[in-house]
């Protein structure tokens, strides 16, 4: 069934205006890796930031996508990232599939949860104020703004069982062995090192207890509008600014056979729309722009693509899928 609530709307592109530094070095890695990609009629990628240049940086970190340098963005781009953060944590579907994982956990009374890479504190704030639930949550994020907006957001909501706090480091500041539930939503596909992820849920969660690892399996991700070669063109180039690893989800099972951890439950659900576009909608005209900034596209051929993409979803020509993956294991 085709939702008909349609997001798509006009935004301004721009030229690319000045980066942070840490958006600066992250701009120049990726378009040193990307230097002999094909070159593509209207999705051609920028190609004036070289290995020379990039050898004058060399203090500079990897940093895959956006979500890796938050507060490095500017003020537009900032409230685009939170405001698809909270859309995306509170549309129907989404909301469906954090329950269906929260209701198979049986948390004992008090419990202690520990979400890392919270974000805005969507599914924090929803653990803690989720009916018969009498323990507390803590959500950490590396972005100070983005623990300042959960911060907010929970004050302003009510919630009292729940605190956020800013994690520079990527650590979560809890004890060994010290939380009954450990929730990574939608926060490995966008870390340079998931293995360090994993580590730091296993020291933090105590014997016996739950981690439950939530996130797209971004390589399935299309936005088809009727030209499937650029479609999929500006679909890659996207999850090159958004998403550090688009088949992590893939490799999840692996990675918890190798770390001793037992995967209890598995589910995956495909998030489909036809005809007219609201989710995939909000998240091209979110984040194409930052793409945009990033030197990733040029803006001639964003703006075209974005209008081919509305086009079809007034017309209710669009398609867009992407799977989304659970998983509940036990440390």
């Amino acid at each position: 069934m085709p939702f008909r609530t349609n997001r798509f709307r006009p935004v301004s592109i721009g030229a690319a205006p000045a980066l942070h530094a840490a958006s600066q070095r992250a701009l120049i890695e990726r378009s040193a890796r990307q230097a002999s990609r094909r070159q593509r009629s209207g999705f051609v990628l920028y190609r004036h930031i070289t290995t020379a240049r990039l050898e004058e940086h060399d203090e500079a970190r990897t940093m895959p996508d956006i979500f890796q340098s938050i507060d490095d963005l500017d003020a537009a781009s900032l409230q685009r990232v939170i405001d698809r953060l909270e859309f995306r944590g509170t549309y129907a579907p989404f909301v469906a599939m954090r329950e269906a994982y929260l209701d198979r956990l049986d948390l004992p009374p008090g419990a202690k949860v520990c979400e890392l890479g919270c974000g805005t504190g969507v599914v924090s704030r929803a653990i803690a104020s989720r009916r018969g639930f009498d323990g507390t949550v803590q959500g950490t994020d590396l972005s100070e703004a983005l623990v300042a907006e959960a911060r907010e957001r929970a004050r302003t909501e009510g919630i009292e069982n729940v605190v956020f706090r800013a994690e520079p480091s990527g650590l979560s500041g809890k004890a060994d062995n010290s939380c009954d539930l450990v929730v990574i939503h939608t926060l490995i596909s966008h870390v340079a090192d998931p293995a360090a992820v994993l580590a730091e849920a296993m020291r933090i969660a105590s014997p016996s207890a739950r981690i439950v690892i939530f996130d797209g399996d971004y390589a399935s991700l299309t936005c088809h509008a009727g030209r499937p070669a650029k479609d999929a063109e500006v679909v890659e180039t996207l999850l090159e600014a958004i998403v550090a690893n688009p088949h992590i989800m893939r490799e999840i099972p692996g990675m918890l056979v190798d770390r001793g951890i037992s995967l209890e439950w598995a589910h995956a659900d495909v998030l489909m729309e036809a005809g007219h576009a609201d989710f995939f909608a909000s998240l091209v005209e979110s984040y194409i722009p930052m793409a945009v900034r990033a030197g990733l596209l040029e803006t001639s051929g964003a703006e075209d693509w974005l209008h081919q993409q509305r086009a079809a979803s007034e017309s209710g020509r669009f398609y867009g899928s992407c799977n989304f993956v659970s998983y509940i294991a036990r440390a």
